[in-house]
């Protein structure tokens, strides 16, 4: 009787074994070994994968989906795409928005109080210079909001105190 196969198998870059034929089938069926794995025994005449081994894996059942893949270590896997970018969700969220221009645009609203508008002409301008340097940034139109309305509100109350100062004559 001659002595079951030895066989040796390259996992992960090292090199195993070695192992008796049963055992390695065992471990095979189990995904200890992968069928990219190379495996060698004595009288093969250079390491092979172990998918060429036959019997070695299950045979798949028709109608089933072969097993999947190992990931491929080492490919270029792209970035998630950004979210400030995308028209729609920068109409549900502030995202890639300036947190000026949002200030802006909410001090623009708020300058209907008088108190608000020269504040909303300040940072409006703060936020048109930042939307002008960091052009990946949105939030233009909120920042020119806020600088009509600060100019308006303002010219208002300017008027007011004119008119005011000029009737108490």
């Amino acid at each position: 009787m001659t002595p079951a196969p030895q066989w040796y198998y390259a996992h992960a870059n090292q090199q195993r074994g070695p192992v008796d034929d049963g055992v390695f089938r065992a471990m095979a069926v189990r995904g200890e070994i992968a069928r990219t794995d190379l495996v060698w025994k004595a009288g093969m005449a250079q390491w092979a994968p172990a998918s060429s081994v036959s019997g070695l894996f299950p045979e798949p059942v028709l109608g089933q989906p072969p097993p999947i893949p190992p990931p491929m270590v080492g490919y270029y896997t792209p970035p998630p795409p950004d979210i400030g970018q995308d028209p729609k969700m920068r109409m549900l969220l502030p995202v890639g928005r300036s947190g000026l221009s949002i200030a802006a645009g909410y001090l623009g609203l708020f300058s209907l109080i008088p108190i608000f508008a020269p504040v909303a002409i300040i940072v409006s301008l703060l936020a048109i210079r930042e939307l002008r340097r960091k052009r990946h940034l949105h939030g233009m139109g909120r920042a020119v909001f806020g600088l009509i309305m600060g100019i308006v509100m303002t010219g208002v109350v300017i008027i007011g105190i004119v008119t005011v100062s000029l009737g108490a004559r």
